[in-house]
């Protein structure tokens, strides 16, 4: 459906704008990060992105609103 809105022109639907990121890590550590995001009810970018937004507000760095 949205292929085909975009296509006939009619995507009103505001785009977020974000950037990819390669990430390697330990195996151990991504497993860990799969399970809580499972438990959070979050995807793994989705818990990726809140942790690390509450690391750098720990360190009192104002991130924008996503």
């Amino acid at each position: 459906m949205v292929a085909r809105c975009r296509i006939e022109g009619r995507n009103k639907m505001p785009r977020k704008v974000t950037k990819g990121l390669m990430l390697r890590m330990p195996p151990e550590m991504h497993q860990v990060v799969k399970d809580i995001a499972k438990e959070q009810g979050r995807s793994l970018n989705a818990e990726m992105v809140y942790r690390l937004k509450q690391a750098y507000a720990a360190d009192g760095v104002k991130l924008a609103a996503a």
